[in-house]
């Protein structure tokens, strides 16, 4: 990890991800920077609302735009079916979870050059908007399994890209909302994530010294969001939120039981942001380190 300015400082990117899948999270990540502590967001190049977070994003320059790479959610890829079929379902869809993916990737059904070149039109979708790429990562963190994260380090290569998310969210942190089913996957991940520091160090990637949010996805409240910030040492950190202006409509069409709204009122508290300046933390984005 490369630091800038005084080392001896407590970074902390507050990253919302999902921007485009839906206006009402596109709304919550543009309110939740502008009044809130929200430093960064990850962008899906195939989200139903791409362009309004285009437009979103370009009218707020100091919101960090990150590439949220997809391979799962339902969502359809960017090239066509024909380009990617061992990566989409009978609809023309990619599968709902990343446990699919791992499915498919162990039985040999994936075609990893495939996944190159959807991630690769995916990069290009974004880049050629103009927007300031400040890092990369992925829906449910698909990019740390081993073929893909490879995969990954080409695409950086090529796009001079050389900020990356690293979920490694420690072994040890339970917090609130870790049922037994979801620690078990945050360990898996970690694990993962740990792997994948070889290549971050032998190739001068820059990512975060800790990764917070695995164990409270969907469910980060005020009273979590707050119960990690006291504990933050010095070093760089990165807090991941899925903040959304909650409708009947919205949980209907996303069947993950987040708690967005919940996320977003915990981005907007003013106790929070008097948390951050008591503790004297410096709020930043991807692109803010070197």
């Amino acid at each position: 990890m490369i630091f800038y300015g005084e080392v001896d400082m407590t970074r902390l990117i507050i990253n919302a991800d999902d921007f485009g899948i839906h206006t009402s999270v596109n709304q919550a990540v543009i309110k939740a920077f502008q009044e809130g502590v929200l430093t960064s967001t990850s962008l899906l190049a195939n989200g139903p609302c791409y362009e309004e977070a285009v437009r979103l994003a370009k009218e707020n320059p100091g919101l960090g735009i990150g590439i949220h790479l997809c391979l799962v959610g339902f969502l359809p890829p960017i090239l066509g079916i024909r380009e990617v079929p061992s990566l989409v379902n009978a609809e023309g869809l990619f599968p709902e979870s990343y446990g699919t993916v791992m499915k498919k990737g162990f039985l040999g059904k994936i075609d990893y050059r495939q996944v190159y070149n959807e991630w690769d039109a995916q990069i290009e979708k974004i880049k050629q908007t103009g927007l300031v790429i400040t890092h990369v990562d992925s829906h449910q963190h698909v990019h740390m399994l081993p073929p893909i994260w490879n995969i990954l380090q080409a695409l950086m290569k090529k796009h001079d890209i050389h900020r990356v998310r690293i979920p490694r969210e420690s072994y040890l942190f339970k917090a609130f909302a870790g049922n037994p089913v979801r620690v078990m996957g945050r360990n898996g991940l970690t694990w993962l994530s740990e792997q994948a520091m070889t290549a971050v160090r032998k190739w001068h990637y820059t990512t975060t010294d800790y990764f917070w949010g695995m164990v409270d996805g969907g469910s980060m409240t005020e009273a979590h969001l707050q119960y990690i910030i006291k504990q933050l040492p010095v070093g760089i950190h990165e807090i991941m939120m899925h903040p959304a202006m909650s409708t009947d409509e919205m949980k209907q069409q996303f069947t993950w039981g987040y708690h967005w709204e919940d996320e977003l009122q915990a981005l907007l508290s003013v106790r929070i942001r008097n948390l951050v300046t008591t503790r004297k933390i410096q709020l930043v984005h991807y692109g803010e380190l070197l």
